[in-house]
């Protein structure tokens, strides 16, 4: 088993560079000499906020359509029977398409990693949450030098 200096769920740092961890398994490792900036920012945690934002946009647009149908049977004379699973449809579409939104737009502390043709997003919510964010702090700063870019504290 590797031993690594700090370790967070999507990442993890020793001498030999960064290493990209799934599952706590290391699928790529990114050499200190191959990163050419490093910084702390608030970004986005999904991958494809375009397609989430849109998903969410036209779930809700769906459910919005789906409760003016509702409101015009109860006004139609000619309706006797309104099920009840065309009142609870709308329900879980809305609260998907509102999930769908709000995670598109929320905002994390990441480390944004940029090499030569690559950029990773890693999240450092849960080393926020420990409070050793000023230790993986000295340790990018020792590694990278000049390269390195901290977030004076504004992150969290």
């Amino acid at each position: 088993m590797n031993r690594y200096d700090i370790e967070a769920k999507d990442f993890a740092l020793s001498a030999q560079g960064v290493h990209l961890l799934r599952n706590r398994f290391n699928y790529k490792t990114i050499a200190f000499d191959d990163i050419d900036r490093a910084d702390f920012r608030r970004a986005v945690e999904t991958k494809n906020v375009v397609l989430t934002l849109v998903a969410g946009a036209a779930l809700i647009v769906f459910s919005i359509l789906q409760i003016i149908g509702v409101i015009k049977s109860f006004n139609n004379p000619h309706v006797h029977v309104i099920y009840i699973e065309s009142i609870g449809l709308p329900v879980l579409p809305l609260l998907l398409g509102g999930y769908c939104i709000y995670i598109s737009v929320k905002k994390v502390p990441s480390l944004i990693i940029e090499g030569k043709d690559e950029k990773h997003k890693l999240s450092v919510k849960e080393i926020v949450n420990n409070q050793a964010l000023a230790q993986l702090e000295t340790y990018l700063k020792a590694k990278l030098g000049s390269r390195f870019s901290d977030a004076n504290g504004h992150i969290a």
